[in-house]
């Protein structure tokens, strides 16, 4: 990502102390985002502002297409995230859990949203990536999944187990 362009930027300096809500509408490849987001990024954010801090909720939706785990037919999952940030102008003692908080210059008058909007949808990409499932559980996908293939219908055998099955355990 290009360090001098701000790709989302919230200028603060021109801000009002009080209520502001912000939109912008950015492209992923503006942000890094891999090629399977193909939408553009939503980013709505409500910034409240006073003298010494700012504090932002920032809520992103969009979507990014994967291969299904089960019969790698093309899915788009939507990809949708809230988080807060609060920058401040104060010299503080920053505790190292407090990832939420920066500290800013003052005379820094501009900041840059697109690091943070990136981080949130990478880390909203589901580790399961399906068609979907209807209420019985049963799998959506439009081309039929094989049941070898299939992890939750496959009988699982282990030889070390059998020594075990052979114990009286009703005695």
């Amino acid at each position: 990502m290009n360090a001098k362009r701000k790709h989302i930027p919230v200028r603060l300096s021109g801000l009002a102390d009080g209520h502001h809500e912000l939109s912008y509408s950015v492209s992923p490849a503006d942000i890094d985002l891999p090629g399977e987001f193909g939408t553009s990024v939503s980013v709505n954010v409500d910034l409240d502002k006073s003298h010494s801090q700012s504090a932002l909720h920032i809520t992103i939706d969009t979507e990014a297409e994967y291969l299904c785990d089960r019969c790698l037919d093309p899915v788009r999952l939507a990809v949708q995230s809230d988080f807060m940030v609060i920058y401040t102008h104060e010299s503080s003692e920053k505790r190292p859990d407090d990832t939420e908080i920066r500290q800013i210059d003052v005379n820094d008058p501009i900041i840059d949203l697109a690091e943070d909007v990136r981080d949130a949808a990478l880390l909203c990409i589901p580790m399961r990536r399906i068609c979907g499932e209807d209420a019985a559980g049963n799998p959506l996908c439009k081309s039929p999944v094989p049941d070898e293939h299939n992890a939750e219908k496959a009988v699982r055998t282990d030889p070390r187990w059998d020594s075990l099955k052979s114990l009286k355990l009703d005695q």
